[in-house]
């Protein structure tokens, strides 16, 4: 009997020493995964120092890709058995990841009272839903509205943008603003027209249009709607010559075009708000985007999840609890100008803090603000999409012939769902 526990201790310390049982008292482990630019890391690498410093027994590893192919080293990562417990999603790769079966139903941890699921805005929460179960939350949210350059307005002698403008009143004052500048590459433009992707999809909306079907199953980009608001997109550039050729691949660059003080309006996100904040000399402000038949913008968010194949489902749980709490959504709204997706959030310190913007313009959007469409095989149709649509901006292609060649190809890739 003597033998036998002794090799059955033996036999447990072998195993302890191969990581097959979690020795007593040591810390769990977590991994983070994060694709951010180096001030925002420095700010969740303090958030995640005070979780471990309430919970000394959980330590976390931030594991950051900036780069742009940040999702794609995160599926990397999935497919290949090393998920992170907790990630930072695109809102594009959510629905994907989710119906692979890559991240963990959050149903029964979303229960808990303290964390308020209805804190967030529900048409969020929806939007986080795959076949009818929860599998991620928003860390924040995001809405384009229109950036403007007050100097240019106040040289133009125009009124700044309201709630009341139309297409009409946007082209206008495009045309006011733009002229040549005194010396050879100061040429200034009345707007900057990003003519890709996401930065499309308000203007079809505007106009009564849509990329997809409500069912997501048929391309409707060739409907009347969608191509009369693409080609209003491409007289700016090419008729009424108010927005310079711009890059599909860089927005960057296009954005230190705002910045120089070339631009007199632009379309983004509070995502920017960091680098304009950082330029001096420079006056903007942000109003709604102009309508034409409805006013509509579009609603982003970046999302944190929870791998499926955890080994510490609970310790992951509140880590995602702690990095979608109030306290760390008025961190990154102050610190970062992340738009919060808890409504307590964004009704109260965010919109009462002491900016020199007009913050109420981006809660106030959410209130007509659509979602992006979203398919499984989102990203083998996208290319589809992409190609014809830079090719209509750099003029090769016309409209309806770049929609209609679109449609074709999305709707044979939509059938394979």
């Amino acid at each position: 009997m003597k033998t036998t526990w002794i090799l059955l201790l033996l036999g447990l310390a072998m195993l302890a020493g191969c990581g097959g049982i979690q020795q007593a008292g040591a810390p769990v482990r977590l991994t983070l995964f994060t694709w951010t630019k180096p001030e925002e890391l420095k700010v969740n690498q303090k958030l995640v120092g005070e979780f471990m410093q309430a919970n000394p027994k959980i330590k976390v590893e931030i594991v950051n890709e900036p780069s742009r192919g940040a999702m794609d080293k995160l599926q990397s990562m999935i497919a290949g058995r090393s998920a992170p417990d907790v990630m930072s999603i695109h809102g594009a790769y959510f629905i994907p990841l989710a119906d692979k079966g890559a991240l963990l139903d959050l149903d029964e941890y979303v229960k808990e009272a303290d964390f308020e699921l209805n804190d967030f805005y529900p048409q969020l929460v929806d939007l986080c839903k795959w076949k009818g179960s929860l599998y991620s939350l928003p860390r924040y949210t995001s809405v384009y509205v229109l950036f403007y350059n007050k100097d240019l307005f106040d040289a133009a002698g125009l009124a700044y943008p309201d709630d009341s403008w139309t297409w009409d009143n946007y082209l206008a004052a495009a045309k006011k603003m733009t002229h040549p500048g005194a010396e050879q590459g100061s040429y200034q433009y009345g707007c900057l027209i990003q003519f890709w992707g996401a930065r499309l999809y308000p203007w079809l909306w505007q106009n009564g249009g849509d990329l997809l079907s409500a069912d997501r199953k048929r391309c409707t980009l060739d409907s009347p709607e969608c191509r009369e608001a693409l080609k209003f997109l491409v007289d700016l550039r090419y008729k009424d010559k108010v927005t310079p050729g711009t890059s599909t691949t860089n927005p960057d660059q296009d954005l230190a075009m705002f910045t120089s003080g070339r631009i007199g309006m632009m379309l983004t996100g509070a995502w920017d708000i960091q680098s304009l904040r950082n330029t001096p000399g420079l006056r903007w402000e942000a109003a709604p985007l102009p309508k034409k038949k409805t006013r509509a913008t579009m609603m982003g968010m970046e999302n944190y999840a929870i791998s499926a194949t955890t080994q510490h489902p609970k310790e992951s749980w509140e880590l995602f609890k702690f990095l979608l709490g109030k306290h760390a959504q008025t961190v990154m709204g102050d610190k970062l100008e992340k738009q919060p997706s808890r409504k307590s959030v964004a009704d109260g310190p965010y919109v009462t803090a002491k900016v020199s913007y007009n913050r109420k313009v981006f809660v106030q959007a959410l209130d007509y603000a659509h979602i992006a469409p979203n398919v499984p095989n989102w990203e083998r149709i996208r290319p589809y999409i992409d190609r014809p649509l830079e090719k209509a901006w750099l003029g090769q292609m016309g409209v309806d012939e770049a929609t209609g060649q679109i449609c074709k190809d999305v709707d044979r890739e939509l059938a394979k769902q």
